[in-house]
């Protein structure tokens, strides 16, 4: 009777084993069982219950790697009397829109206003709070400077920029009345050997908005007449994407 239990234990055991081998895993990793049915010397009761570790590939689809070009940007921004408090928003939405794609260790950003005369509210750095905070108190008043503005701006990113790819970015209402110092002819000298390229977001149709156009073209950059309001921050954050793009 024992040796017949034996026997019939036996062939039990084979079946099992036959019926383990003849059913893989589903998914096609290390599993318990497969490590039983290659006889891998570990108790059987020891991976009862036991975790199986996954390891997925990274996915890159979503990385963005044009965020691998650093750039040297300077805002210049129209704040004279003759802009109204919503475009004055809207520019300083536009601002803020752009530095949200800095990387606040490499990129360099400045900004420099202009009513009467052009002001650097903050010079060349790569901490964008200090940019939030000069953009959020660019003031609202006096006359239109320009091209003093663009010229100042274009001095500080050949002076101080490090990044190969510089540019210079314009809120503006397209008018000149008080430049004392910059020119269309200097900007685009500048701009041309310094490697300086100028985008220009312009509300107004001034006698001076063909000029400017020339002044983006001749440099290399965008001009983009009277767009609205609304659209700004979307307009800076494609410029930015552009600059970002090798």
């Amino acid at each position: 009777m024992r040796s017949s239990l034996h026997v019939a234990a036996g062939v039990l055991a084979a079946l099992l084993v036959a019926a383990f081998s003849a059913c893989d895993s589903p998914l096609d990793i290390e599993t318990p069982r497969n490590r039983l049915v290659n006889r891998v010397s570990i108790p059987a009761a020891e991976l009862i219950g036991a975790p199986i570790s996954l390891v997925f590939p990274p996915d890159t689809a979503t990385v963005d790697t044009a965020r691998t070009r650093r750039f040297s940007v300077a805002f210049v921004v129209d704040a004279s009397g003759s802009i109204p408090m919503l475009t004055a928003q809207a520019f300083r939405d536009g601002c803020n829109a752009v530095l949200d794609s800095l990387d606040g260790e490499k990129d360099e950003g400045t900004l420099v206003y202009y009513t009467h005369t052009a002001t650097i509210a903050q010079g060349l750095t790569t901490q964008v709070p200090l940019l939030r905070a000069a953009i959020n108190t660019i003031p609202n008043d006096g006359a239109t400077a320009m091209w003093d503005g663009i010229y100042k701006a274009m001095l500080e990113l050949q002076s101080k920029g490090s990044h190969t790819r510089k540019a210079v970015i314009l809120l503006c209402d397209s008018d000149d009345n008080s430049s004392s110092t910059g020119t269309p002819a200097k900007i685009v000298a500048l701009g041309q050997s310094a490697s300086i390229t100028v985008y220009s977001i312009a509300l107004g149709l001034t006698n001076h908005e063909i000029v400017l156009r020339n002044i983006v073209q001749d440099t290399g950059g965008m001009h983009i007449p009277q767009p609205a309001l609304a659209r700004i921050d979307d307009l800076c954050r494609e410029i930015a994407h552009m600059l970002r793009t090798p």
